[in-house]
């Protein structure tokens, strides 16, 4: 046969750069050693890594932000949401898309509309 088999085998996970942890500073607070936070979670883990939807944050913060169950944390989660949204479609607007066609890859990539400003219809 004059052509190889494709290769069977599951896509390689992502991982999020845990060798350069010393050198990272909290996003709230400053403190060196921080850990990456994916702001998308679960099965949105990966698009997270892949995007750089992302925060360093130290141990503490990062604990409350993944919990989810203070009210600062709930707002921060919703704060980072939209602010990561509003950041990828000025990145597809500045390739020649409009609003509209960048909120629709948002939600392909996501499924969520987290900023008001954006109307999904």
């Amino acid at each position: 046969c004059p052509f190889p088999k494709p290769k069977p085998g599951k896509k390689k996970t992502l991982t999020n750069g845990w060798k350069d942890k010393a050198n990272r500073v909290c996003y709230y607070c400053g403190k060196r050693g921080a850990e990456r936070h994916e702001v998308f979670a679960g099965m949105n883990r990966q698009i997270s890594i892949r995007e750089g939807f992302q925060v360093d944050l130290c141990p503490e913060h990062h604990r409350q932000l993944q919990d989810n169950v203070t009210p600062w944390a709930k707002a921060e989660n919703k704060l980072l949401k939209a602010d990561f949204e509003r950041k990828y479609i000025r990145k597809v607007v500045g390739y020649g898309m409009t609003e509209q066609q960048g909120l629709v890859m948002w939600m392909e990539l996501i499924g969520r509309n987290y900023c008001e400003e954006y109307d999904p219809e």
